[in-house]
């Protein structure tokens, strides 16, 4: 689809992709992933990796390597025009709800808060957006996705609250709207790797064993249809 951009993605042809594609935007998961659907060899796609592989006789594309709404904007829109359609996105979140849960739990929002600006950029109307799931059901409110990993702060936790944000993150907002306003599906799956305790003290959770149980069952979910 061209727009009125004076650049477009279809002006820098990349490798095609099939219309099923799974994106990760920490490569730790996609080589993850990689050993347990025994994919093709592991190639460039721009700045970032691909693989192929074949799952219950359907097709699939993996990217990842891309963090940050920028660049994961730029892998995405030329997945699509290298024929990507229906994209399912893995990732780590921070948990900012008020009410407690477990590091390592997963989650699908019923909707996205913008923060990046990038929504904007395409045209939105609104800084939100919602999730259209074909499989599974959400199990959270709302994500909110920012800019900067370090620049969480006591009124910026209020304010994102007060819009019932339960998760943050840095790409699913924007994400979700270039591939709806394309034409495509996008659903996403977080992983819980951190969270704001009552004191606002940040917790990490990466290292525990929770964590990794869930990055487990989260990779082995994401082509389920539960």
């Amino acid at each position: 689809m061209k727009d009125k951009a004076i650049i477009n993605p279809d002006d820098f042809k990349l490798a095609p992709l099939e219309p099923n594609v799974i994106l990760f935007f920490i490569l730790r998961h996609f080589y993850m992933f990689h050993e347990i659907v025994k994919g093709s060899k592991i190639r460039s796609y721009g700045p970032a990796k691909r693989f192929s592989f074949t799952f219950q006789g359907s097709d699939y594309s993996a990217l990842g390597g891309f963090i940050g709404a920028p660049l994961a904007a730029i892998i995405l829109e030329n997945a699509i025009v290298s024929g990507g359609k229906h994209f399912r996105a893995f990732g780590t979140a921070g948990w900012i709800g008020k009410e407690t849960v477990e590091l390592g739990s997963l989650h699908n929002p019923v909707s996205a808060m913008d923060k990046t600006g990038m929504m904007a950029d395409y045209g939105a109307e609104k800084p939100l957006t919602e999730f259209r799931y074909s499989d599974g059901k959400p199990t959270c409110r709302k994500i909110v996705s920012v800019n900067s990993f370090y620049r969480l702060t006591p009124d910026k936790l209020e304010d994102y609250r007060a819009h019932q944000a339960d998760v943050i993150d840095m790409e699913a907002a924007p994400l979700n709207h270039i591939t709806l306003l394309r034409g495509g599906t996008y659903q996403p799956l977080f992983v819980i790797s951190d969270y704001v305790d009552p004191a606002l003290k940040w917790i990490e959770g990466t290292g525990t064993n929770s964590f990794s149980t869930g990055l487990e069952k989260g990779l082995n979910r994401i082509l389920s249809k539960k």
